[in-house]
């Protein structure tokens, strides 16, 4: 039985600094991660990778307000160009981390671990005790209750979508559907028109109020449509595409 001072449930961003910090300080460390892609999400699906799709549509974005100012014609965003570089950038990561770990002298355990008891975990059958185990699993997209929601998306596959369709609703006014419409109308066609469905009386209410009525007000100005109040039913698939319905409103 393979005996460790801490052992880590999971190889994302908080994983790998609790490793890392946790070996320098002299202890017995290894990393168990059920993923085949290890590495976490901020890596591989979040805060690295989207940066590709951010830095894109910020230049194109400059470019289109600088026009007749010194700018004679903006540039023309190509999804799938950019697509392809963040995909070479990850494509590195899952090794990386493993090399980075070994390095390091801190063993990587591929599989999924289960408590067997308080001082015990089972990967694929693999018996590892620790005196302590920290658990970096990280977050799963919550179910929304809506019918048909087997044709939603989330934030991970929308990165992976090797062409953007025409149209596209993001339900929830949070900041990750405003930076997608937003990359999606400089990356997209000249046609591509993104609608934000807001549940509550506003978008992003940890935010400022008024901060928030600008971002709205330039975001239809990009052809992005918000609307709030909007509790959805059902969505449907048809020939064409989907449509959305919302619940009847009691009020």
């Amino acid at each position: 039985m393979d005996t460790y001072d801490v052992v880590i449930v999971g190889s994302g961003t908080s994983g790998q600094t609790a490793a890392f910090e946790l070996n320098e300080k002299g202890l017995r460390v290894a990393v168990v991660e059920k993923s085949d892609r290890p590495g976490g999400t901020c890596a591989l699906a979040g805060c690295q990778p989207k940066k590709w799709f951010y830095e894109a549509a910020e230049t194109i974005a400059k470019a289109r307000h600088l026009e007749g100012k010194g700018i004679v014609s903006a540039p023309e965003g190509n999804w799938a160009q950019v697509l392809e570089q963040k995909r070479q950038f990850t494509s590195s990561i899952p090794e990386g981390t493993i090399q980075n770990f070994q390095k390091a002298g801190i063993d990587f355990v591929a599989g999924t671990a289960t408590f067997s008891d308080e001082k015990t975990l089972s990967v694929n059958g693999r018996a590892i005790q620790a005196k302590f185990f920290v658990l970096a699993t990280g977050a799963k997209p919550m179910q929304l209750p809506i019918k048909g929601v087997e044709h939603v998306i989330t934030s991970d596959d929308f990165l992976e979508l090797n062409e953007l369709p025409a149209s596209i609703v993001f339900i929830g006014g949070g900041f990750i559907s405003f930076e997608f419409a937003h990359f999606a109308a400089r990356l997209g066609s000249t046609h591509q028109r993104s609608v934000i469905l807001e549940v509550s009386d506003r978008p992003l209410v940890a935010f400022d109020a008024e901060m928030v009525e600008l971002l709205v007000e330039a975001s239809r100005d990009e052809g992005i449509d918000v609307m709030n109040n909007i509790d959805i039913e059902v969505i449907e698939e048809h020939t064409r595409g989907f449509s959305v319905r919302k619940a009847l409103s009691h009020n």
